[in-house]
Formats: structure tokens, C-alpha cells, sequence
């Protein structure tokens, strides 16, 4: 018999929550699986779904597709060790990745895990781009002065008075930009916007524009992650005739200093290893290198049509 692929039932949830964990430490096990478990059981409208791989029965895999908002969807790779199963699973998320509003559907992975990697692109999954993570420890935070010195004012983001202007600008830094340019492709910038709102814990608290005088400079999202006590430059993006003038490193100043007003412990970002000119803004801005992961995605380039939504 064929492998089948559903989404799991609550009967079915022990099981296969206990199937992802079966590797996890035995002292840790029960908890990881009870947290799990909790997750899946506060799912509203389909936006966590929790994939089960049976063959005559008998449960091969599992996997988990969570829609973290109206643009994008968020997996996991199969749990399972066999290669056929994995396939099976992958190709039911890019089903249902197609089948809804999204406009990318992504997994971050070891650059070295090459056998995955692989599985994924034969599978509908290519690889994106990787993507650098950086860290700052807000230690000895440079002064470049730039902001106020040009009369630079900060305008902090208004759902009422100011959305369209920050549309407008983020669409505008997307042009020529060096950082995961496929995106601009793929998603508007209210679909980007959005994005940036469901990343860590305090939604649109912490955004910024730039003007000098009449004229948008760029903008600044930053991002709480409070049970780690640390910031996120979720993103950051200067207007194409702006560039080169050294607004970018004034804007990056401005988010460390808000951090450590804030009392945080660091802030940190992820950026294209290939966008040279922002990594060297960050260091350069006392950032420190810690990891790189590889993207593989799933992107509406790759599907066509109008889809229904998730829920």
C-alpha cells in the first residue's frame, strides 16, 4: 500500500507529538511533548497543522506546518527516517502552501545537512539564500551622531495616521536591495509588512521612519523577544537615492540605543550572506557573527492562481 498523508486528528495527536520527540532527552521528553501538545490544542482557523504519514496503518512520519500569518507559513522537516515518507509529507505542505494566501512557505537548516537540503529541493522546497545571524552583546555602542546632526527625525509608526507612508517607503527600499531580493518578487509590501508584525512579542511597538525636512530617509522595525530578553532588527532599509550617505549605520545606532535604554540584554538580526554592504554596516557597528542557515522555500513564483484561505 501507498504511503497516506493526513492532518493528524486529536485522537492521533499523543502519538505523533511522542513520535517527534522520541529522540529528545528522557528527562526532558514529557515536558517538550506537553508543550507541543499545548500548542497544537490553541490552533485557531488551520494555522498550525500537525501532519501524520501512515502506511497499512502504521505511523511512518509526522510533520508540522504552522501559518504564522497572512503571508507566510513556517515547517519543520519530516520527522521520519525513511526517504519516501519525507517525500510524501513534503509534497502534502507544498500542496497545502499552494492552496493558501501565502506567498512563501520556508525552513531554516544546517547548511551541511546536504541529504536534507537535497530531499527538500526534489520536493518542492529549493534553496533560497543563507541567511547570516549576528548578535550585539550592547557593549560599547559607537556614536556616529548622524541623526541628530542632520536634524534626522525618528517617527514612530501609526496604524491610523502613517501606514501608507510606511508602505510606500518599504516598498521602496525593497528596490536593489541585496537582501533575500527574490522576496521582492514574490510579496507585496503590505504581505511584508505583516510578516515583520508576526515576528517576536510586541507586534508594531517599536517601528520607525526617517525623514529629514519633507523626504522619507528609510525605515527601522525592531522586534521584543522577551523571554529572551533581547531585541530584533527585524528590518532595516534605506531609500535607493539615499544610500551611500551613511544612514544606514545612524538608523542600526538608533536600534541599539533603544535596546539598551530598554534594559535589553543584546539585539540581533539575520542578513543575506551575499548583501556584503549591510554586513559591513553591522560589523563595523560592533555586531558579531554567530551562525548561518540555509533557506529553502517555497515561493509564489512557484504556484500560480488566486487561493482560497487557510481557515
Amino acid at each position: 500500500m501507498s504511503i497516506s498523508v493526513s492532518q493528524a486528528s486529536p485522537e492521533e495527536w499523543p502519538e505523533a507529538s511522542a513520535f517527534i520527540f522520541a529522540d529528545a532527552a528522557a528527562d526532558d521528553q514529557d515536558l517538550q511533548i506537553n508543550e507541543f501538545l499545548e500548542t497544537i490544542k490553541t490552533n485557531q482557523y488551520g494555522q498550525k497543522q500537525l501532519l501524520v504519514a501512515r502506511e497499512n496503518g502504521i505511523l511512518l512520519g509526522a510533520g508540522v506546518l504552522i501559518f504564522t500569518d497572512a503571508s507566510t507559513a513556517f515547517f519543520w522537516p519530516p520527522f521520519t527516517t525513511r526517504t519516501d515518507c519525507a517525500a510524501a509529507l513534503l509534497q502534502e505542505m507544498a500542496a497545502r502552501i499552494d492552496q493558501s494566501e501565502v506567498s512563501i512557505g520556508q525552513a531554516l537548516l544546517e547548511p551541511g545537512q546536504l541529504n536534507l537540503r537535497r530531499l527538500l529541493t526534489q520536493n518542492g522546497f529549493p534553496h533560497l539564500t543563507n541567511l547570516l545571524f549576528m548578535r550585539h552583546p550592547l557593549t560599547e555602542i559607537r556614536s556616529h551622531g548622524l541623526l541628530s546632526a542632520n536634524q534626522i527625525r525618528s517617527v514612530p509608526f501609526d496604524e491610523q495616521t502613517n501606514r501608507h507612508r510606511f508602505l510606500e517607503l518599504l516598498d521602496l527600499t525593497h528596490q536593489l536591495s541585496y537582501d533575500c531580493p527574490a522576496l521582492n518578487h514574490c510579496r507585496t509590501a503590505e504581505e511584508s509588512l505583516e510578516s515583520h508584525r508576526s515576528s517576536g512579542d510586541s507586534d508594531q511597538k517599536h517601528w520607525y521612519l526617517f525623514q529629514h525636512e519633507n523626504t522619507d530617509l528609510g525605515v527601522l522595525l525592531l522586534s521584543e523577544h522577551r523571554s529572551e530578553n533581547l531585541w530584533e532588527v527585524v528590518y532595516m532599509g534605506v531609500a535607493p537615492e539615499q544610500r551611500g550617505k551613511g544612514y544606514g549605520a545612524a538608523l542600526i545606532q538608533f536600534g541599539l540605543q533603544q535596546a539598551l535604554a530598554h534594559h535589553q540584554s543584546a539585539l540581533m538580526l539575520a542578513v543575506d550572506h551575499k548583501n556584503s554592504y549591510a554586513i559591513k554596516i553591522y560589523e563595523e557597528s560592533g555586531f558579531i557573527r554567530q551562525n548561518t542557515l540555509s533557506v529553502h522555500a517555497r515561493m509564489r513564483s512557484h504556484f500560480s492562481g488566486k487561493k482560497p484561505k487557510i481557515h
